[in-house]
């Protein structure tokens, strides 16, 4: 039922279909110009993905908001009566309800507004301790942090029209997941006041590392915090990233496939021990990479 041919797999906190449970039904009357509206899933949960999809009678130039940030909106190529958004929800989103809100432009200037209230979830991804190597302390300074997280954002921020994913996305290393994405974390005994942006393969070190999916490369270099890295970015917002690495094998300009070795485990940058964080991202949000493994948004 959950399409998972792996029990080791499975970890703590996962969410897990329950055969026999029909999920609730999306109800919402639409406006002329929509032929029909897709939302998966139909609850959204912290730290997770949603999609949008509207199949329109015409073309659109369709814009708007959702949790305080403007939606991309993107098109298959040839095929620009199927608009599909992607979002996601940022850790730290208190449950409730939160409005999309859309509006429609048709070529001859007419618009049309669309709302819809999303039911977001807590993702309750509780919390752990990491204690750093000796010397690393160096590497939790708040201003170092920032200058390397902005040139993050910078790049994986972005959106590219071009999808180049398709179905669900491969693990990126064949090794057990030694911690999971959204845990609040506290360094040395400090205040738990950063979040587990990735989820953690622990792997020997040399093990190969995967594409996850196909994609262009857009940085391969070596940062403090996150080691040697290599971020690919997979079109419509979509960017995976794999830090702490001891080899890269792929230069930035690449196109990579789903699959392909663009390094090896390491332990550079900011770690307790070799391992691959694998972290993505969609339109500008860090959320969890393990949702793409086991759903497509393609």
């Amino acid at each position: 039922a959950n399409s998972i041919n792996d029990p080791t797999l499975v970890y703590a906190g996962q969410t897990l279909i329950i055969p026999g449970v029909e999920a609730p039904q999306l109800a919402l009357d639409l406006p002329e110009v929509i032929h029909s509206f897709d939302m998966n899933p139909l609850i959204f949960v912290e730290g997770e993905t949603g999609r949008f999809r509207l199949s329109t009678t015409v073309p659109l130039a369709i814009s708007g908001t959702f949790l305080g940030k403007a939606v991309s909106v993107a098109q298959e190529p040839g095929n620009d009566l199927v608009d599909t958004i992607l979002v996601g929800v940022p850790i730290f989103t208190e449950a409730g309800i939160y409005p999309l809100d859309l509006t429609l432009s048709e070529a001859n200037g007419r618009q049309t507004t669309l709302g819809l209230n999303v039911q977001i979830l807590a993702g309750n991804y509780g919390s752990e301790r990491i204690a750093l190597q000796a010397g690393s302390d160096g590497l939790l300074d708040p201003t170092l942090e920032a200058n390397e997280q902005s040139l993050i954002e910078s790049i994986m921020g972005k959106f590219t029209p071009t999808r180049y994913f398709n179905g669900a996305m491969t693990l990126p290393a064949a090794a057990s997941v030694s911690s999971p994405f959204g845990r609040k974390r506290s360094y040395n005994g400090g205040a738990f006041d950063r979040f587990h942006s990735g989820t953690d393969f622990a792997g020997a070190p040399g093990t190969p590392i995967m594409a996850a999916e196909a994609g262009y490369v857009v940085f391969s270099g070596t940062l403090d915090v996150r080691g040697n890295a290599t971020i690919i970015d997979h079109g419509w917002g979509v960017f995976t990233g794999y830090w702490h690495q001891s080899t890269r094998t792929v230069n930035v300009g690449d196109f990579v496939n789903k699959g392909q070795v663009i390094g090896t485990v390491g332990s550079t940058g900011r770690v307790t021990g070799p391992h691959l964080h694998w972290e993505l991202w969609v339109n500008g949000v860090p959320v969890d990479p393990m949702q793409w493994v086991k759903q497509s948004f393609s």
